[in-house]
């Protein structure tokens, strides 16, 4: 899991719970002291509201453990200006870090992974043919009635592609990854 950032006041669920946590404490004897804090917050610049970090699960690709190779290929490339892959690039490449793919807003590009409600099985689809072809599986496990990636006016998007059901080895349901 990695760490990535919302905006809590734009969640219609959204409330704030000091008085109510503090209350909460009280109530059990286990309040120690109560105070107020302020500090600084990192704000949206669009909307003003404040940016509150906290952990989700997140998918990753470990470019970190490719970070000698990279930084190896890179040095075979000739650069012009020099500077871009001896420079700019190049220490971009020799600090890389693990880079996260999820997205968890709704017009973010979907991961093209299904996973069996279990985890037991996940699949990565590299293409639309093989799209196409686990689809046409999945309608012969009877998971699916129609290829909708037939139709013309398919859009790969959500929440379209998330309508798309595939067939695990041991027969099971696969659904779209929701980040």
């Amino acid at each position: 899991a990695g760490r990535y950032v919302k905006n809590y006041t734009d969640d219609p669920d959204y409330r704030p719970v000091d008085e109510d946590i503090a209350a909460h404490l009280k109530q059990r004897g286990l309040l120690f002291r109560k105070e107020t804090y302020e500090h600084n917050y990192p704000h949206c610049w669009r909307t003003d509201k404040p940016v509150l970090y906290y952990p989700i699960e997140a998918w990753f690709i470990r470019t970190s453990a490719l970070r000698e190779k990279l930084v190896a290929l890179n040095r075979t490339i000739a650069w012009y200006p020099s500077a871009i892959g001896e420079g700019r690039f190049g220490n971009w490449l020799e600090n890389v870090e693990d880079w996260n793919l999820s997205r968890s807003r709704y017009w973010g590009i979907p991961l093209p992974i299904w996973r069996t409600k279990d985890g037991k099985y996940e699949k990565c689809i590299g293409s639309f043919a093989e799209l196409r072809a686990e689809v046409q599986k999945a309608i012969q496990a009877g998971l699916m009635q129609d290829n909708p990636l037939g139709h013309s006016d398919f859009d790969p998007h959500r929440p379209y592609v998330d309508t798309i059901i595939l067939v695990a080895p041991d027969g099971s349901p696969m659904y779209r990854e929701p980040e």
